[in-house]
């Protein structure tokens, strides 16, 4: 992160903020308008060169005016104050909206979606909390054919996973018994997410292939609950006039929208639960998402229940309100989450 003076930041700021606004360029006449600043025109075209030889903004034509670049956008998210509170209008909008919904986990989280979405006008989604996985109740090792074993694994909420393993070599009936009991030794009475801290309780062959076949199998289960997700906000997404000029764009937001594994990637990160993460286009992974920003917020607890609530926007994202609307959209699902699954 580069170390601007007060006067550069501040045109990055009143650029950004422009844009945001706008979607077109901002010329140094706009910026020079601005009663925050106390220098010539002249002295901005030339701020506004040094931050374009940064890489904070860049101009589409050489007679345009100045639009954020990625690292400007992160430059000026990082300005930000990350205690800021949402309005409290906003938030009053909010806290009544959210009294008149009922008792029932999905219709609150269909009801954060379309609340986050309506606010700040683009895609937002939100995922059904995932209960913390149960205990593993039993392991069982099954011979199917002579060179393929299924392992089975039951958890104390009565939920069966399975996984088939291609045997490389013959193993005998009283060998895949022997390493069923070392399996169960090694697993049961761990919960399901904590399986890999006991593979150093295996051994090799067979018994490491039956160890990793237990846990693949249910870190697919893993995968598929917790990617129900309530979506709202696409037409406005699609209306944003980047999207309206270039049409390809929306192969990122149908990914978000139709992958059943997009929202459990963003949740891969290293984000702690409580932060506000946001990722600024190149910023992303994955090819499509490029030109957009993702603001995304982990609720509830890794030993009850949790899930994620975000928006998704072209990075000319009004960040200073995103943020702490999902913040606090977060934290009313962390109270629904004490109040369903407690704490």
């Amino acid at each position: 992160m580069r170390t601007l003076t007060p006067r550069k930041r501040e045109i990055l700021n009143l650029i950004v903020s422009e844009h945001v606004q706008t979607a077109s360029p901002v010329a140094s006449s706009t910026v020079a308008r601005s009663t925050k600043l106390k220098a010539s025109p002249a002295t901005i075209r030339n701020e506004m060169v040094a931050l374009e030889e940064d890489g904070l903004i860049h101009r589409p034509h050489v007679s345009s005016g100045g639009i954020p670049s990625d690292s400007g956008y992160r430059q000026f998210v990082a300005s930000l104050n990350p205690e800021t509170s949402l309005n409290p209008r906003v938030s009053a909008r909010i806290d009544q909206e959210f009294s008149s919904v009922q008792s029932h986990v999905e219709e609150w989280i269909e009801s954060a979606s379309e609340i986050l979405g309506g606010l700040m006008d683009t895609l937002a989604f939100t995922t059904l909390p995932r209960a913390a996985p149960a205990p593993v109740k039993s392991v069982e090792l099954l011979r199917l054919q002579e060179m393929l074993v299924v392992v089975i694994v039951v958890l104390q909420e009565a939920s069966v996973y399975k996984q088939v393993i291609n045997l490389d070599s013959f193993i005998s009936n009283s060998e895949i018994e022997h390493t069923r009991n070392r399996l169960s030794e090694a697993i049961v009475g761990v919960p399901a997410n904590n399986l890999v801290a006991r593979s150093a309780r295996m051994g090799e062959g067979f018994e490491r292939q039956a160890f990793d076949s237990a846990v693949t199998a249910l870190k697919q289960h893993e995968i598929s609950t917790r990617n129900e997700k309530r979506i709202s906000g696409i037409g406005k997404l699609f209306q944003q006039p980047e999207l309206l000029a270039d049409p390809g764009m929306s192969q990122g937001a149908t990914w978000l929208i139709e992958d059943s594994h997009a929202t459990a990637a963003l949740g891969d990160t290293d984000a702690p639960r409580g932060v506000t993460t946001v990722v600024i286009g190149d910023e992303n992974d994955k090819e499509a998402l490029k030109n957009f920003s993702i603001v995304f917020s982990r609720y509830g607890t890794p030993t009850s229940a949790e899930g994620m609530i975000g928006l998704m926007a072209p990075t000319r994202m009004e960040y200073e309100m995103a943020i702490p609307a999902v913040r606090y959209m977060a934290n009313h699902l962390d109270q629904m989450t004490m109040m369903f699954y407690g704490g």
